[in-house]
């Protein structure tokens, strides 16, 4: 996907046929004669040292650059790459603590959130004569100015940001977006910022950088690579699983707007729906409180998300059908089903098969027979109730009756959840109720 976006769209356009042959000669040359195998800088690196020097002196620069170990221009490893991330958010906490706390809690700060940065060289934020100021500065400090130009590019953007915006920005994505435009308004002036980015401070008489100075940054770095390697197979630097997409429809959809919400139904679904998007295709603020509509609603889609929201609260509880809703009240259904607390404290409850032994008395071993417990399982639905999951005296995992006005909750076999609501919270008045099915791309 880097390299796509590199030759389609993030330098100037379609690179000609003539610019992907000498960024590929360059590429591979560091490859086979350098031995770099990992640096996820380069190709952006290359691609803009291309548009203003021949093959020759591109490669020369980046073989110098491999070279001067003092200056740390590239991270060639995993390793070193963790440990640079980890000491752009050390140096974000240390010189500006408020936007450093807000950009952890949306995930900025981990290696993949910070990948606009540390994976693509500001080429997807700043524009791009911008960008090659910056790497103007680089080829002389090195990944010193790197930190320095970036920790205050995102101070600066995150006090520009509108209260509204501040108020969506619910995860990293939606926080370097923010940084784009920022960056591309006429509020934005490279030259000023700049002067920011080298501020001085009077010290004891005399004027000091803000910024850290390059040999503290280096042993930061040094420090770090050894949290790095003992992190190494616990972090991901790749990109993982994206939000659901959202069918846009004439029904207003509220209970899976929000991209963090999408994000955690997508790792809990199989891997077949992991890449779809929802389509709303039943609203109680559209279709009215009813089993009838809500079975008609449904009655063409297998797979669906039932969300609803428990009144008064902010509490989004919700279950994953594999077969279609229908009124059915022997049970259906398969372990595929889970039952999961989106909001707060997101948390998903899959069926774990169990077994037992009937039909025999104690120690009479040839005639016990096991059986699977599937109770647990099944979806069960009549003319006055839906309901997932089997509990102890009749209860159920999830249920709502009849107008989906109220709804129950409890332990489970098979799920083994806790009270999705709540501890001792059984019955709930039940808000907006929301059903999803999904929607491949190759479906349209």
């Amino acid at each position: 996907d880097q390299l796509i976006n590199i030759l389609m769209k993030d330098h100037g356009g379609n690179i000609p046929e003539r610019g992907i042959q000498s960024l590929t000669k360059v590429l591979h040359a560091a490859r086979d004669s350098l031995g770099i195998e990992y640096c996820l800088w380069l190709p952006d690196i290359t691609c803009l040292l291309l548009s203003f020097m021949p093959e020759s002196y591109a490669y020369s620069t980046i073989r110098e650059m491999i070279h001067e170990d003092s200056s740390y221009f590239l991270a060639v490893s995993r390793v070193e790459h963790l440990a640079w991330c980890k000491t752009f958010a050390d140096l974000m906490r240390r010189c500006f603590p408020q936007t450093a706390a807000i950009m952890g809690q949306i995930g900025a700060l981990t290696p993949l959130g910070l990948d606009p940065i540390m994976k693509r060289f500001f080429v997807t934020l700043l524009k791009r004569e911008h960008v090659m100021r910056v790497m103007d500065i680089f080829t002389g400090e090195g990944a010193h100015a790197i930190f320095r130009i970036g920790t205050t590019l995102c101070c600066l953007s995150h006090a520009h940001l509108g209260e509204s915006i501040r108020e969506r920005c619910d995860n990293a994505a939606t926080f370097w977006e923010g940084v784009r435009r920022f960056a591309h308004s006429k509020h934005f002036d490279f030259e000023i910022f700049l002067s920011q980015v080298y501020m001085t401070k009077k010290i004891l008489g005399f004027r000091r950088p803000v910024f850290p100075r390059p040999e503290v940054v280096s042993r930061i770095i040094s420090e770090n690579e050894v949290w790095a390697e003992n992190n190494l197979t616990n972090i991901s630097v790749h990109e993982e699983k994206k939000p659901l997409g959202l069918v846009e429809g004439d029904v207003p959809m509220k209970l899976a707007k929000d991209s963090f919400e999408r994000l955690c139904l997508a790792k809990w679904l199989p891997p077949v729906l992991q890449s779809t998007k929802l389509d709303l295709i039943y609203s109680t603020s559209h279709h009215g409180r009813s089993l009838e509509m809500f079975y008609r609603c449904c009655s063409s889609s297998r797979h669906t998300i039932t969300l609803m929201e428990v009144l008064g609260t902010d509490i989004v509880i919700g279950m994953y059908a594999t077969h279609t809703w229908k009124s059915n009240p022997d049970g259906y259904g398969d372990g595929g089903c889970f039952l999961f607390r989106l909001t707060p404290n997101a948390e998903c409850f899959r069926f774990k098969p169990t077994f037992s032994s009937f039909g025999a008395e104690e120690g009479d071993d040839e005639k016990k027979v096991t059986r699977l417990q599937d109770v647990g399982q099944l979806m069960i639905s009549s003319e006055s109730f839906i309901s997932m999951g089997v509990g102890e005296g009749g209860a159920s995992g999830l249920r709502l009756n009849e107008d989906l006005t109220r709804g129950s909750t409890s332990k489970s076999m098979g799920f083994d959840n806790d009270e999705l609501v709540g501890p001792g919270i059984e019955v709930f008045d039940v808000g907006l109720v929301e059903v999803y099915r999904f929607i491949r791309d190759v479906d349209n």
